[in-house]
Parts: C-alpha cells; sequence; structure tokens
C-alpha cells in the first residue's frame, strides 16, 4: 500500500471534499480522513477534523495545488 501522509485539515467536511475534488482534477489520489467524526455531536460540528491525505510522492504538487486554492478563497 502507498504510504499517505496528511495534506491539510479542515473544520468542515464539504471544505475538505472540495479540494479533494481538486486535487484529483490534478492527477493527484486523494483521500478525506474522517474517522471517528461520527462520535462528535452536531452542535461541536467545528471541532471536527476532516485530513486530506496524500501519496507521500504527490505532497509538493497537492501543496501547489491547495496553496493556489486558498489563495483564491
Amino acid at each position: 500500500m502507498a504510504d499517505f501522509i496528511e495534506i491539510a485539515r479542515y473544520s468542515r467536511k464539504d471544505e475538505a471534499e472540495i479540494v479533494k475534488g481538486l486535487l484529483e482534477t490534478g492527477g493527484i489520489e486523494a483521500y478525506v480522513e474522517d474517522k471517528g467524526t461520527q462520535m462528535i455531536p452536531e452542535t461541536f460540528g467545528d471541532l471536527a477534523v476532516y485530513k486530506v491525505v496524500v501519496k507521500r510522492e504527490d505532497f509538493e504538487k497537492a501543496k501547489a495545488i491547495i496553496e493556489e486554492y486558498e489563495k483564491n478563497n
């Protein structure tokens, strides 16, 4: 299995999914990890953490894509 590492964290799942989609459009395999967040009550939604992970070898390319996205949003 490939070595995946965290590239970004978001408190909202929709934002993590947007970033994942941008990375995939750029040819980077990405996943959103949200294990355990279902245990957090909805009223504490801002405390939830959604991690976007990519393959270690794609880290720099993914970082550039995310920086461009965050600069424009």
